[in-house]
């Protein structure tokens, strides 16, 4: 089952990476308004000011918070039951990303933020290639 390892291996890998992220959302709050922006959906440069990017470290610092757990969470199925080939385990992952990427990509393009959509693949690239090679026989 060295195949299995691999695959088990990757996600951890790509969730702890979106678990550093996360915590860089919750403690280094200026520079997460830097990441915002340098991805390209920071505050318009209209209304960019110290009094926003004061609010702003608020919801980025939410949104951390939100993702470690998630992201911690699932680092926890992947290195118990999904490695253990359970199926349900591999069918919430699933489900969850899913749920994850439908809404936080759409939202994205209905707001008029196409690069902050963009940003989404990698990462369900990233989590859906091995997740697709791990699917239970039994779905």
């Amino acid at each position: 089952m060295r195949t299995q390892q691999t695959f088990i291996k990757w996600l951890e890998v790509v969730l702890v990476l979106v678990l550093i992220y996360s915590l860089l959302l919750v403690f280094a709050g200026t520079t997460a308004g830097s990441l915002f922006s340098w991805f390209g959906f920071g505050p318009d440069e209209s209304i960019d000011t110290d009094a926003v990017q004061n609010y702003l470290r608020l919801p980025y610092m939410v949104l951390g918070a939100v993702m470690a757990g998630w992201a911690f969470l699932m680092i926890q199925i992947v290195r118990g039951p999904l490695k253990e080939g359970s199926a349900w385990a591999w069918t919430f992952l699933v489900r969850s990303l899913t749920l994850w990427f439908v809404l936080d990509t759409g939202m994205s393009l209905v707001l008029g933020y196409p690069t902050h959509a963009l940003f989404n693949i990698p990462f369900a690239v990233a989590l859906g290639i091995p997740l697709l090679r791990l699917k239970p026989i039994t779905l």
